[in-house]
């Protein structure tokens, strides 16, 4: 956890530089995500983030027990929303079918210094987060 001043509450989450990166999902789980979904359907993940550089700009992404989807986020230095992408299928965004009730998000590392903010589920295709979001 690191603090910024301009991240949601403040602080974000990351793999500080220099602690490795991880090119085939593993797990270094850094954050999960327990939800609950009111209403079937297929959704749409936003993540509010920071990718300094083309070595510090993915993650993996994983809900429940899919598959491990290699979100390579938008490079840039101040905070943005990027839609969860899969780089090594071109699939953008990844489209997740979930049924109402429980699920778990996991956020899991691929290269170090990728920084994530906050995450944001939507049914809504057409919606895009701006600022801080919800």
């Amino acid at each position: 956890v690191a603090d910024d001043v301009n991240a949601s509450n403040g602080q974000y989450i990351l793999i500080p530089n220099g602690e490795g990166s991880q090119y085939s999902p593993g797990s270094s789980i850094m954050v999960t995500y327990n939800i609950n979904v009111a209403e079937a359907g297929e959704y749409i993940l936003w993540g509010r983030v920071i990718a300094p550089s083309g070595g510090d700009n993915s993650f993996y992404v994983k809900v429940d027990d899919g598959t491990d989807q290699k979100w390579g986020v938008a490079i840039g230095s101040s905070w943005r929303w990027d839609l969860v992408n899969n780089i090594s299928t071109g699939t953008d965004p990844v489209k997740f079918n979930l049924a109402a009730g429980q699920h778990t998000i996991r956020v899991i590392q691929r290269e170090d210094g990728t920084q994530l903010d906050k995450l944001l589920l939507s049914k809504d295709f057409d919606y895009v987060p701006s600022g801080m979001g919800e």
